[in-house]
């Protein structure tokens, strides 16, 4: 709150002069103006200056005790917790990480069948997955014969998950293709598909009807070599 104005006419008749100021403080030091006491108008100035005095002073007093002196005031108790705030918008997504290497090429089972280029295009099966269906066969290092020239030998294949055979070549110790010698089923438990229309010739890649690879399924793959003498040397499977 702001003070009232004054009246400046009031120090109109102040005194300034520094020798008089002083030679009326030494006489109020001295208690001059007590003598004026004696004097009944005087008296009565007297009292009022001692009141206003003393008024004065309880304003100092009460001013510098009791409302302070206009120094900041204690901080109040924190308020509530306000409202949470909207969300914010979504991050971009992260990068793809990199791919793992790929793991090395495992060995070849027995008579499964040697992987070429990692397995991924070429599957071969030995003279030795190559058995008699209608007679005895004899297998030595160098391939597979029947005992009976108009036997047949037969080896099946698994398959490989998530692969297709798209192609067959069974090799032999001919000197020229065994005519109409070869045949391809898919197998599924007692059920038999041929994936040729014809039975196709030895030494050749003959293109099958598409075999997925499937739990429960097998190619089979059966050639007539025509003389006992032929050797079935393996086949070549053509993966897609």
């Amino acid at each position: 709150m702001a003070k009232g104005n004054r009246d400046n006419n009031l120090d109109r008749h102040k005194i300034t002069d520094g020798a008089k100021l002083a030679a009326m403080s030494s006489s109020f030091n001295e208690g001059k103006h007590i003598e004026l006491e004696a004097f009944p108008a005087e008296r009565a100035m007297l009292y009022k200056l001692q009141v206003l005095n003393d008024e004065v002073k309880e304003l100092h007093r009460y001013l510098g005790s009791e409302v302070g002196d206009g120094a900041k005031g204690d901080t109040g108790d924190t308020g509530p917790q306000g409202a949470t705030g909207p969300q914010g918008p979504a991050g971009n997504n992260g990068s793809n990480g990199s791919n793992g290497s790929n793991g090395a090429a495992g060995a070849a089972g027995n008579d499964a069948g040697v992987y070429d280029d990692r397995g991924t295009d070429k599957v071969f099966l030995p003279a030795s997955a190559f058995v008699g269906a209608d007679y005895t066969s004899l297998t030595a290092p160098d391939g597979t014969i029947t005992s009976n020239r108009a036997g047949t030998l037969t080896a099946t294949w698994p398959g490989i998950s998530g692969k297709r055979v798209t192609a067959i070549s069974v090799h032999t110790n001919s000197a020229r293709a065994i005519a109409s010698s070869v045949n391809a089923y898919r197998t599924q438990l007692s059920t038999i598909t041929s994936l040729l229309s014809s039975a196709g010739n030895s030494d050749t890649s003959l293109n099958i009807t598409d075999w997925t690879c499937a739990l429960g399924e097998s190619l089979a793959i059966l050639i007539t070599p025509g003389a006992t003498t032929i050797k079935v040397e393996g086949a070549t499977l053509t993966l897609g």
